[in-house]
């Protein structure tokens, strides 16, 4: 007879590594969690230092080096990290803020930043929170027309000029929905959008005051006040030339129609001119007919206004910027080498790059601006001088 084979070794040995296996396991669960928060510390100290060399290069000149608030609002606010969350931070960094001088940070929106680079300003922003001072926002009171604005720049192409309504969406400005409705729910809906109806979530684009705005321009329309947006003519003309250039009649002729509004006589006769080749599709004829109507120098004051004023002041003075009025630079460049400057911007500098963000056209109707405040510059030096020798 063939002797039973003895599996009681490999059975043991088995057990025993079964055994050895499970407290290696116990051992690595313990460990773990130390493992897991030591990464999740090294990760978070890594976003912060990168965050803090990019708030450093591209935040501190218009909110301060530690977020006190310059140009732009305290950020380095207790109140402030407390009821806002990183999305909200995140998405007002990465789009920016309209209608103010708040710009868009994002890639995907122009700016210079990827996602992670801005997901790591928030990180830095986020570690003020713990010794954050008390900082009492600044008090502004309700503007309609600043909503009226708002409105005129991100709401009306759904629900139609002054909020009359369109093809999509019931008007707003109807006295009997106004009535139906309070201020507190057309906050909450601005705010919170209505997903399944296609109104988007402005809460996290829109900051508290512009939706406080919103909500004060429809309080006015329930009073049954008409209110205008503080847009200018050059804008309105600036706006038509580029639906011009992207062969679109609609917004050219809507364009056109709201700088007629604001036109002297002589500029709403010609911009009639402009609308009659518009309505026969004579795009290249209706851009250079619009182009005579503002000198560059014009059209310049807008796009300065939006996107140098606050750094350089409205007249070109200076600030927390240099004064471009007079200013030598400008003087002894041309205007391509002028233009490739602030394509390119100042690295280590507030002077970020316009780059995507401007085309070159806006940047030359910005020199135009400049040259006539160094001709006048020069023009009040040379006066003065010959004002002595008399």
């Amino acid at each position: 007879m063939r002797s039973r084979e003895n599996y009681t070794p490999f059975i043991a040995t088995g057990l025993a590594l079964t055994a050895a296996i499970l407290i290696v396991f116990q051992i690595y669960l313990f460990f773990e969690p130390t493992r897991i928060q030591s990464v999740s510390a090294a990760d978070k100290n890594l976003a912060e230092k990168e965050g803090r060399k990019l708030y450093a290069e591209n935040c501190a000149s218009c909110h301060g080096e530690r977020g006190e608030g310059k140009l732009g609002p305290a950020l380095n606010s207790k109140g402030l990290l407390k009821t806002t969350p990183d999305e909200l931070l995140f998405n007002l960094t990465r789009t920016g803020v309209p209608s103010t001088v708040m710009p868009a940070w994002g890639q995907p929106f122009g700016g210079p930043l990827t996602d992670q680079q801005v997901a790591h300003v928030v990180a830095f922003m986020r570690a003020w929170e713990p010794d954050a001072p008390e900082i009492k926002p600044a008090v502004t009171a309700p503007d309609p027309v600043r909503g009226a604005t708002i409105f005129a720049n991100a709401c009306f192409v759904c629900h139609g000029e002054n909020g009359q309504g369109s093809a999509r969406v019931p008007a707003i400005n109807d006295a009997k929905r106004l009535k139906d409705f309070d201020d507190a729910w057309y906050r909450d809906v601005i705010a919170h959008g209505r997903p399944a109806k296609g109104m988007p979530t402005w809460g996290t684009v829109l900051a508290p005051q512009q939706i406080t705005d919103l909500v004060a321009l429809i309080g006015a329309w329930r009073d049954g006040r008409a209110v205008s947006p503080a847009i200018s003519f050059a804008r309105h003309i600036s706006n038509a030339l580029y639906a011009l250039r992207q062969f679109d009649r609609i917004d050219a002729a809507f364009y056109l129609s709201a700088a007629m509004a604001l036109a002297t006589k002589p500029q709403q006769d010609e911009i009639a001119a402009v609308m009659e080749f518009v309505k026969a599709n004579r795009l290249s004829e209706a851009e250079s007919r619009l182009l005579a109507l503002l000198p560059p120098s014009e059209m310049g004051k807008e796009v300065y206004e939006s996107n140098c004023a606050a750094c350089h002041a409205s007249d070109g003075s200076g600030g927390m910027g240099k004064n471009l009025r007079g200013n030598k630079f400008i003087k002894s460049k041309p205007d391509a080498e002028l233009i490739a400057f602030l394509l390119a911007g100042r690295k280590g500098t507030a002077m970020n790059p316009f780059k995507g963000i401007l085309t070159d056209e806006q940047l030359g109707y910005v020199i135009a601006l400049m040259r006539t405040w160094v001709f006048f510059a020069a023009l009040g030096v040379w006066l003065a001088a010959n004002k002595l020798l008399a």
